[in-house]
């Protein structure tokens, strides 16, 4: 019985692992990152930043 129990506890994780990943995956490099919004090399974070720095110059 416990033997079950613990079977089902690591498919359940495993499945969900699974699942975050593939959402997580879909959303692109950049978007999926914990850091995207202050990652120099994402070019989306590149852009918010100089369009920032062009409302503060105006």
């Amino acid at each position: 019985m416990v033997n079950i129990i613990i079977l089902l506890v690591i498919l359940g994780y495993s499945a969900w692992v699974l699942v975050r990943f593939l959402r997580k995956s879909r959303q692109g490099a950049c978007a999926g990152c914990s850091s995207s919004k202050s990652c120099p090399g994402c070019a989306g974070s590149s852009v918010n930043e100089d369009h920032v720095k062009m409302k503060k110059s105006l």
